[in-house]
């Protein structure tokens, strides 16, 4: 007869306490590979209420492209909201969604406006570890011509406040390896 209650108690308590774990309120910056070429980028989120955040980033990168006349050189901006959703008190769900304008030195068509929506997990198996993976789907002609990506990383956490992540990007923003530095202000 109590069972119902019991659960939804234990639910409940397992809810509250697990977002504490993990804090979408950061800055970071990092490198990364993009096919032949390599960005620098810089990544923001600000937490809004328990479960959603705001999110943007810009990348400048080098693409690699030698055509004469032009630099390959481009940068991306993004923006958009982002759900979180406890699943343990050791691992979370993660849903974003981000209006994506990239402008690149190339010939033709040098810009162009789309989004990037993307869902996935983070996990701390161990402390100080936070493992994290992702899929994504963007319709920006820049990011693999409407294309499927995935990503995935390990983070050390040095203390709350300061992580360093390596990781690997596939037919997202990067494609390649990529190392960044988090600071976490809340």
């Amino acid at each position: 007869m109590f069972r119902p209650y019991l659960l939804a108690a234990v639910l409940g308590f397992g809810a509250s306490t697990a977002h504490a774990a993990f804090s979408y309120d950061f800055i970071e910056g990092g490198f990364g590979e993009v096919d032949e070429g390599d960005a620098v980028f810089l990544n923001a989120s600000k937490g809004i209420d328990n479960n959603l955040f705001v999110l943007g980033s810009a990348y400048m990168i080098d693409s690699g492209i030698n055509i004469p006349g032009y630099d390959g050189e481009g940068f991306y901006l993004e923006g958009g909201l982002g759900y979180a959703m406890p699943l343990a008190p050791n691992a979370d769900f993660f849903a974003n969604a981000q209006v994506l304008y990239a402008n690149f030195d190339l010939p033709g068509e040098d810009d162009d406006i789309g989004g990037i929506a993307r869902a996935g997990l983070r996990y701390i198996p161990v402390d100080k570890v936070e493992l994290q993976g992702s899929v994504a789907m963007s319709s920006n002609d820049f990011l693999v011509d409407d294309g499927f990506g995935l990503d995935a990383s390990a983070r050390y956490h040095f203390d709350p406040r300061l992580s360093v992540a390596v990781g690997y990007s596939r037919d997202t923003e990067l494609d390649g390896a990529f190392l960044n530095l988090r600071y976490t202000y809340q």
